[in-house]
C-alpha cells in the first residue's frame, strides 16, 4: 500500500502526515461558489432562498434532511441567487446542484 507524504498547515503550525493512496486519487479541484450542491443525499425539507434576492455568506439557503436530521446548506459567499433548481420534498444526491448564484 501507497501512503503519500503531506504537510498541514493548522493557525500556523506545520504537521506531516502520510494519506493513503486513495487520497490521490480524490479530486483537489475546488468548488465553484456559483453553485450550491448537496453534501449528503437526503430529501429538500424547506427553501429558503428566492431567485433574484441576495443572500450573505453564510445564511442559510434551504434545509436538507438526511437521517432523521436537518441539515442547514448555507451560501458559501454573498450574492444574488439567480436559480433554485429543487423544491420541497424532492430527493437528492450527494453533488447534485440545489442553487445557483451570482457573485
Amino acid at each position: 500500500m501507497s501512503h503519500e507524504r503531506i504537510q498541514l498547515n493548522v493557525d500556523g503550525t506545520v504537521y506531516e502526515t502520510e494519506a493513503p493512496e486513495r487520497y490521490s486519487r480524490r479530486s483537489r479541484v475546488l468548488p465553484d461558489p456559483r453553485e450550491v450542491r448537496a453534501f449528503i443525499p437526503g430529501v429538500i425539507a424547506e427553501v429558503r432562498a428566492s431567485r433574484g434576492v441576495g443572500v450573505r455568506e453564510g445564511e442559510v439557503l434551504l434545509l436538507l434532511e438526511a437521517m432523521k436530521m436537518f441539515n442547514e446548506v448555507c451560501a458559501p459567499t454573498s450574492a444574488q441567487v439567480t436559480e433554485v433548481v429543487v423544491k420541497p420534498g424532492d430527493r437528492v444526491e450527494k453533488g447534485q446542484l440545489l442553487v445557483r448564484l451570482a457573485i
